[in-house]
């Protein structure tokens, strides 16, 4: 049977998208996925179809997938769900993308389907939100019962830092708008727009330094994207002033930063669609990953003029990336990246799926989904409070959900931060995007972003790959995604692999101590993969840069015991490292071992103590 078959009456004719199976979770051996090959046109060739058991990694005419899925991004919203089996150790899926597919967004011309549609969204903005309450509640007795006993015992003192003027920025205020954070330490951030091939508009925000000039070709700094995880924004990477790893990567690395944002954020629009449609709305990780992140990357190229740049990816961020990267999605966009900096990568699950409510919410089909949080974004209530609650309070609100919900805690924030880094958290998402993560079927049931039967999922597009996690970090797993590389991944080059004992899910970028925990080793890893500027290439560099992989330096990737197997050992990774400059090991500066460097740390906050000061703070 075709797949094309599959979609098809036994007359021949085409059957309604709206299949009664697409709301049943997948079984062990058949999934649902959206094929990128197939359209949503009531006309279709025989050339257009091929068979699911067929072994060959090639389509129709000798294509790969990867070429297909790029040659059929107009067709990609059709949605149209199929029954494939996958097939275990071949590379013949068409992507690696696997989750039970949701209803396709429609939306009829008549007053009853406008109705039903009101009705529906305004009983599940009730029902959500008592959700939300419910929550929150959970989450606030939670946080009591825990720190009750440290409060009358043994109370806990905020941490203090030498570059730290406390009394200086309680005059800041607190708003939503980014460029006021930049003009606070000498920067600016301008508002650019990219489109998606399937019409969004995305808000890029381009970081400008002043005190930036331009090489001997005319081109600025090496481009760097940076790009947020889930529920969160470009203003993530802003809140720590100079501090923050956006202005911090402009400064100290001279980089060209953009910060971008998935779709919907900062109140971004479509070309065709108002955001109260619910076509507005209908998206997963998966258009993320076919559309706008490919979008971002060749915006960020064509504005700058370089044929590559370097990309830094958080949790959800990263995720998009792995996948957009892998066969049957956009895997040709890797020829696009020097890097790719993965903090939290989001492939695997963490233990903390375990508990509640994602015990609730992965029982939950797409029917009785939309029941509770509806077909446009997910939980609205947060919308609301985010624009008419008071800061301090929704903060306090915000931070106590998402700790309980993610198990983070602010245990190594700056404490006065924390108002102004939750004026960007949370961001509207999409409600079929959280039942992706969350309903049946999804991330929080499968433990995995991708197709585990197929193999490999990426193939040599793509770019060297460099790894940061946290000791402490319970919503992802970093270790089966390195088993993962290791066992079945020939074609990806790691060329670093950091744990971090004492980081959380975000302390990559929120922690006091992050310039000293990573972004040295982040600028490092930018600078050993970038194309060279052309005054380096006329002193005799090379335009570009052979690094090596983990293990053709003699190291092996550790196992999922954490252990290195083989090579020459595994660097231990200590609590609270730094990072010291121009200080290299064995393999020439390949792979830094950190150290504590007390003297190091001290010059370090003094010369951004004397920064702060030339930025008129």
């Amino acid at each position: 049977m075709t797949i094309e078959s599959l979609n098809t009456g036994p007359s021949g004719e085409r059957a309604p998208l709206l299949q009664p199976r697409a709301h049943r979770a997948p079984s062990t051996d058949s999934y649902y996925l959206p094929s990128p090959l197939l359209s949503a046109s009531t006309s279709s060739s025989a050339s257009s179809s091929t068979t699911a058991a067929d072994p060959s990694p090639h389509g129709p005419s000798g294509l790969s997938a990867s070429t297909l899925a790029d040659s059929a991004l107009p067709t990609l919203r059709s949605r149209t769900p199929q029954l494939i089996k996958p097939l275990l150790g071949t590379s013949a899926a068409l992507s690696s993308f696997l989750a039970p597919l949701h209803e396709p967004a429609t939306v009829a011309g008549d007053v009853r389907a406008f109705a039903r549609l009101a009705f529906g969204q305004t009983v599940s903005f009730f029902i959500s939100a008592f959700f939300l309450a419910l929550v929150v509640a959970w989450a606030s007795a939670a946080r009591v019962a825990a720190e009750l006993p440290k409060w009358w015992w043994k109370p806990v003192k905020p941490a203090k830092f030498p570059w730290d003027d406390e009394e200086y920025w309680r005059k800041e205020k607190v708003v939503k708008d980014v460029r006021y954070y930049a003009r606070a330490v000498g920067f600016d951030i301008r508002d650019e727009e990219c489109v998606t091939d399937d019409g969004f508009n995305l808000r890029m925000h381009h970081v400008i330094n002043p005190r930036h000039k331009p090489h001997s070709d005319g081109r600025g700094g090496y481009p760097v994207l940076i790009l947020h995880g889930l529920f969160q924004s470009s203003g993530s990477f802003i809140t720590s002033e100079e501090r923050s790893l956006a202005f911090w990567l402009s400064e100290q690395g001279g980089y060209d930063v953009f910060l971008g944002n998935t779709r919907g954020v900062f109140d971004m629009g479509h070309q065709k669609w108002k955001r109260n449609d619910p076509r507005f709305w209908d998206w997963t990780i998966r258009e993320l990953a076919m559309y706008d992140f490919p979008a971002m990357v060749e915006y960020v190229c064509k504005v700058t003029g370089y044929e590559k740049i370097a990309f830094i990816g958080h949790s959800q961020g990263n995720g998009i990336a792995f996948l957009s990267l892998s066969q049957g999605i956009r895997p040709s966009i890797g020829s696009k990246l020097s890097v790719v900096i993965a903090l939290a990568p989001a492939v695997y699950a963490g233990p903390l799926t375990h508990g509640f409510p994602f015990t609730i919410l992965r029982q939950l089909r797409w029917k009785t989904w939309t029941r509770i949080f509806g077909v446009l974004d997910f939980i609205p209530l947060m919308r609301w409070a985010y624009n008419h609650v008071p800061a301090k309070f929704f903060a306090m609100m915000g931070y106590t959900m998402f700790a309980f919900l993610f198990q983070w805690t602010d245990a190594n924030w700056l404490p006065r931060r924390k108002t102004k880094m939750f004026r960007f958290t949370p961001t509207p998402v999409s409600s079929a995007s959280i039942f992706w993560w969350c309903g049946a079927g999804g991330f929080a049931d499968r433990k995995c972003t991708m197709n585990e039967g197929m193999s490999p999922w990426w193939d040599a597009h793509f770019p060297p790959l460099s790894i940061f996690w946290g000791g402490r970090d319970y919503l992802v797993r970093t270790e089966p995604l390195l088993e993962r590389i290791r066992a079945h991944e020939p074609d990806v080059r790691v060329i670093r692999v950091q744990m971090i004992d004492p980081s959380e899910h975000c302390d990559f970028y929120w922690a006091a101590d992050a310039v000293e925990w990573c972004f040295g080793a982040m600028r490092e890893d930018v600078e050993r993969t970038r194309v060279r500027y052309p005054e380096e290439v006329a002193d005799g560099d090379g335009a570009e840069q052979d690094v090596p992989g983990l293990e053709e330096a003699g190291l092996d990737l550790p196992g999922q015991d954490g252990e290195a197997r083989g090579g020459k050992g595994w660097p231990e990774m200590q609590k609270g490292q730094g990072e010291e400059e121009g200080e290299e090991g064995e393999e020439g500066g390949f792979l830094h071992e950190e150290k504590n460097a007390p003297q190091h740390e001290r010059e370090e906050r003094h010369r951004l103590l004397k920064q702060h000061r030339q930025y008129g703070l």
